[in-house]
């Protein structure tokens, strides 16, 4: 199952990128994206500058930045680990002075998976089992989403990898309980693929009859 990967806006407002700015590359600001979103960055325009853009080796510009345009939108490239990017802005006025440099850093998270697997056999109105393993990367802590054949259950704040599921006791019918993963994320939000199964058995009370004697 596939969770597709929000596309969200960042409009940077309050950055008036006058002549005079009083902004500088040390009073950088900090932000957060998902690797593979595509992201909206806008400063307030003047009428007459021009922009002057500068994205990490982390970002691809879509468009805007040819253009010297007041706003730009980037592809952030994916990436298995967590890395540092950041935008930059320089503004030129019509009279050709230009201002200090405005920066943006960013982080960026990796997109998360989770795969779940394990069997076991249980005997009805037993224990559960805690034989369910979810596999996880990216970025901890994660939030997750399982399904147990009727119910979603969500479980936040997961720390480590692999995760061990613990089930309440199960009862037959049915004989195989299916768990699924239905979504994961990160704690920035971003959102995973999940995949797998898990097939837990559980068998039913014996029950002997009577004895017959013919």
């Amino acid at each position: 199952m596939r969770i597709h990967r929000p596309l969200k806006q960042f409009i940077i407002a309050g950055l008036v990128l006058a002549s005079t700015s009083i902004f500088s590359q040390s009073d950088a600001m900090m932000d957060t994206v998902c690797a593979g979103s595509q992201e909206y960055y806008k400063v307030l325009k003047t009428e007459g500058s021009t922009y002057e853009w500068e994205i990490s080796s982390g970002g691809k510009a879509l468009y805007g930045v040819d253009t010297k345009s007041d706003s730009v939108m980037i592809e952030w490239t994916t990436t298995d680990v967590f890395t540092e990017e950041y935008v930059k802005v320089t503004e030129t006025n019509k009279y050709g002075r230009s201002g200090d440099p405005v920066q943006l850093n960013i982080i960026k998270y990796p997109v998360p998976t989770a795969i779940i697997s394990g069997t076991d056999t249980l005997f009805d109105g037993n224990t559960g089992t805690n034989k369910i393993k979810i596999a996880l990367t990216g970025t901890s802590p994660w939030s997750i989403v399982y399904n147990d054949g009727s119910n979603d259950i969500d479980i936040k704040g997961i720390e480590s990898s692999p995760f061990t599921l613990e089930t309440r006791s199960l009862s037959n019918p049915p004989e195989i309980h299916k768990f699924t993963l239905v979504s994961i994320k990160n704690e920035s939000g971003c959102a995973g693929e999940v995949s797998g199964v898990a097939e837990i058995t559980v068998s039913p009370p014996i029950k002997t009859s009577k004895i017959f004697h013919k």
